[in-house]
């Protein structure tokens, strides 16, 4: 495409220059003649070399004219010849040349031959470039002339901005040092938007732009020109340029530049008269007073295209955001008052402790003033505009009243009791007030300034917030900077104390002794049973908070071998999703059903993609159905495959999963127990003569999946034998399910509350000789994990993967389904009289479950997240 200067270009004898103006021509053999002269004019006081590049130009006229420049101007102009090749491969010839020819040259500008310049332009721009030691171009805002306007690119460099809008012009003053770092022109930009790309390149290598008001430069526009041309291909080129600079255009990359150039938010803290500029609350923020914010808020205003104001003021305390911050969802909060501010333009928060122990985060209607005793206010800009612009203060000082005139999402934050709530605070609707009479009262000579004359040019830098939304549609984007930790959600549909919610969070302790961390997200519910021992393991606590979020539930119209496809996991808001979650390095799906729908889109993102499946339910029909099948229908969505014991595993091969794809991570005790504690239980367990009673227990819930028809009869022909069988129940009596049934009589007498502690836990199973499961369907239950290593025998029905563990006449009984009753009882029978066999199997159930835990068995899970994580970081860097 290019080949040496002709013998028309002249040796470079002349006085060094330091400014080389390269100057590309194609089809405008007239007009270039406009932009040399405007270089020749110059006043700069400094050598300035033309270099003219014609690149294969049709008409002969452009020879000519470039020719006679080069004659008459010998020691000002180089002409140069070179077959056709584009306007970038043009401007790359002439740049080459510069960096071969003229070592003299600082800085190379870029003159389209149809454009021209002011007489001081570049001696103004040099200036400003010699004045910045850190800025590498010097680009300008743009006069037009012919058909077009006066447009306004002034305000500081913003990379963010710049990935939405060409805010910088080819026409630039460019430092050599970025050629030299071998940024060029890209010639695949046929269609334009060539500069975008080269400013972007040069951004991407840690050069930065600075703006020039009254550079100088004259744009000419035309209804018809290449400019035009890539307007009308503007999609395809953006495609392009996000292909080009992926790393750039990520979520993480562009929420890093939010943050260095235009902060979301501005919190107030009353307390110390302080504003904070920030969009992770937890990272170094920008510190100013009230009068330096509402400085800053007024010259935004009055010039939104050149200044940036957060769009979001949060009024608060010290001591309150510290008590968020122990409640472990200070971000997640942030990100869900942005949305609410969004829709209602004023959201309050009130935090108190819960007193059934529970963690809400519930939207409660504004009532009897409960607005007045919020902590924490989110206000968007343009419900802070309104106000400040109001002759009069009524409308919002009803803030603090019982009728509340201004809409607001009110958020109770209701907290188990482990959480400390000292420092909480109730006066940010006061303290929001005081703060507003300040700002009113503030004068600022730049707000009776005229507006610059030119049309504003940069719309996206008062809503810099939005660019990040874009990979979201428009969704909130959770406000979490990247801080080199390994970080790992995950996914339920509800936290109150079943089986799954028990794998997840010791799913997590595992993966956080590899180092790890896990954060929660709850996407069923606004509300769980997170205790201490959760927040002890999550470092964070998140809700989905999505009405319209339903694990299960469709039209039936679409299904995968017998499992209906739920309807949010089809069509349901997944953006929201995508933007509380793109953050994050691995995301763990633990029978999160509809929530399969968004696994894919989290892995497009880079993100590692585990589901972690535990039992195939059964329909009241008998048929296999559930999470595992909706695993199947959505097995491309997933890196990796984690079930919870190797006969899954087997199943999940068998029904296509790729064996590569399948890492198990088998269950073990949910919870720990001193090792002291566990052989002194031992010990006084097989103390027990033959004339204590067999004590057998059932511990779980009391629904269909478990058998509660099995056990109840069980317990009736004990009883009506005569057997000396000493019985506890401990669950949770649900409400009747589709094919249930109420607990009868005799387990009603039996029953004892669920066990939410340690403590009660232990104490219940060093109580027990046996405990009975006759489920229907199982995984790889947890309390059978838990007994067998107290030492407590089991009895179970041979489903799921109950074998794993329990070994027929080794360390338990298996019950066959079909005949479990009659099996149950001849094992109560035999248990019962023979207290040598039950030691037996209680010696071997203690013993091989002895080593079981959660780190060892999350190790190749860990294995595997790490590297995927690496490779995932290098596909993006």
């Amino acid at each position: 495409m290019t080949e040496t200067a002709p013998p028309t270009a002249p040796a470079e004898t002349a006085a060094a220059p330091r400014v080389a103006v390269v100057v590309p021509i194609f089809r405008h053999s007239v007009l270039v003649g406009e932009a040399v002269e405007s270089v020749l004019a110059q006043t700069a006081g400094f050598g300035i070399r033309i270099v003219l590049v014609n690149d294969g130009c049709p008409h002969r006229e452009t020879d000519d004219i470039c020719r006679d420049y080069a004659l008459a101007h010998p020691d000002r102009v180089t002409y140069l010849r070179k077959p056709n090749g584009g306007l970038s491969d043009a401007r790359n010839f002439g740049i080459r040349h510069v960096l071969d020819r003229l070592p003299s040259v600082e800085a190379i500008y870029m003159l389209d031959a149809d454009n021209r310049l002011r007489p001081p332009a570049l001696e103004r721009a040099m200036a400003v470039l010699d004045a910045d030691p850190d800025a590498a171009w010097i680009y300008p805002n743009i006069d037009m002339f012919g058909n077009g306007q006066q447009v306004d690119f002034s305000g500081p460099y913003s990379l963010l901005v710049h990935t939405a809008l060409n805010v910088c012009e080819a026409g630039s003053l460019i430092r050599r040092e970025v050629f030299e770092a071998g940024i060029l022109f890209d010639t695949g930009f046929r269609l334009g938007f060539e500069d975008w790309d080269f400013f972007l390149s040069a951004a991407q290598a840690g050069f930065r732009g600075r703006n020039l008001p009254e550079f100088g430069f004259l744009y000419r526009k035309r209804p018809e020109s290449m400019l035009a041309e890539s307007e009308r291909e503007a999609s395809e080129i953006r495609s392009s340029l996000r292909k080009k600079h992926r790393s750039l255009f990520t979520p993480r990359r562009r929420l890093e530049l939010e943050q260095e150039e235009t902060p979301r938010y501005a919190i107030l803290l009353s307390d110390r008269s302080e504003v904070l500029l920030t969009v992770d609350p937890d990272s170094a923020p920008r510190r100013m007073s009230l009068e330096e914010y509402t400085a800053l808020y007024r010259l935004a205003r009055n010039n939104p295209s050149r200044a940036h104001v957060p769009p979001y003021l949060v009024v608060t305390t010290s001591g309150m955001l510290e008590v968020v911050r122990r409640a472990q969802c200070l971000h997640w909060l942030f990100w869900h008052l942005e949305q609410l501010s969004e829709t209602r333009g004023l959201a309050a928060v009130t935090v108190r402790h819960d007193p059934e122990g529970r963690y809400r985060a519930v939207q409660r209607p504004v009532e009897a003033g409960a607005q007045a005793a919020a902590g924490l206010l989110m206000l968007e800009g343009r419900i802070l505009d309104e106000i400040l612009e109001d002759e009069s203060m009524d409308w919002i000082n009803t803030i603090i009243s019982e009728t509340c005139a201004p809409p607001v999402a009110l958020v109770e934050l209701a907290l188990p009791a482990h959480v400390d709530l000292s420092g909480l605070s109730d006066t940010a609707a006061f303290d929001f007030l005081i703060a507003l009479r300040r700002m009113r009262a503030e004068t600022d000579p730049t707000a009776a300034q005229p507006r610059e004359w030119r049309k504003p040019g940069i719309p996206w830098r008062e809503k810099a917030h939005k660019i990040v939304r874009d990979s979201f549609d428009g969704a909130p984007v959770y406000p979490r900077l990247a801080d080199g930790a390994r970080h790992v959600g995950f996914v339920l549909p509800l936290v109150e104390f079943g089986g799954v919610e028990k794998v997840a969070l010791n799913m997590a302790a595992g993966l956080k002794a590899h180092g790890w961390v896990p954060h929660l997200f709850v996407v069923g519910q606004d509300d769980g049973a997170i205790s201490r021992e959760w927040t002890e393991v999550f470092a964070s606590v998140n809700f989905l908070s999505d009405a319209d979020f339903s694990a299960w539930g469709g039209d039936g119209r679409g299904s995968y071998v017998g499992t209906t496809i739920p309807d949010w996991a089809a069509k349901g808001r997944h953006n929201r999703a995508l933007g509380l979650m793109y953050w994050l390095d691995a995301v763990v799906n633990a029978h999160g059903g509809a929530f399969a729908g968004v696994m894919g889109q989290l892995r497009g993102l880079g993100i590692t993609t585990v589901n972690s499946l535990h039992l195939n339910d059964l329909s009241a029909s008998g048929r296999p159905v559930g999470n595992t099948y909706l695993g199947l229908a959505y097995e491309h969505a997933f890196t990796v495959v984690a079930p919870c014991s190797y006969q899954l595993a087997d199943w999940c091969h068998a029904l296509g999963v790729p064996e590569d794809k399948i890492v198990p991570v088998p269950n073990a005790p949910s919870f720990a127990v001193p090792r002291a504690r566990l052989e002194r239980d031992q010990e006084v367990r097989l103390a027990r003569g033959p004339e204590t009673p067999l004590r057998v227990m059932y511990l779980g819930r009391l629904d269909r999946q478990k058998g509660i028809h099995r056990l109840e009869e069980t317990m009736r022909q004990t009883q009506a034998e005569g057997l000396e069988v000493e019985w506890r129940i401990i669950g949770k009596a649900v409400v009747p399910e589709e094919g249930g049934a109420v607990p009868s009589a005799t387990l009603a007498r039996a029953l004892e509350p669920p066990l939410e502690t340690v403590g009660g836990l232990t104490d219940a199973f060093a109580w027990a000789d046996a405990i009975l499961l006759p489920s229907s369907y199982e995984g790889l239950p947890l309390t059978i994990l838990e007994a067998m290593r107290s030492g407590v025998v089991p009895i179970a029905t041979d489903v799921g993967a109950v074998s794993e563990v329990v070994r027929p006449g080794r360390n338990g009984v298996l019950l066959p389904l079909e005949t479990a009753v009659p099996a149950a009882m001849a094992a109560l029978r035999e248990l019962s009289g023979d207290r040598g066999r039950l030691a037996e199997l209680s010696r071997q159930a203690y013993a091989d479950l002895r080593d079981r835990d959660w780190t060892a068995a999350t190790e190749a899970l860990n294995a595997r997240l790490t590297t995927t994580r690496m490779a995932a970081k290098s596909q993006t860097s």
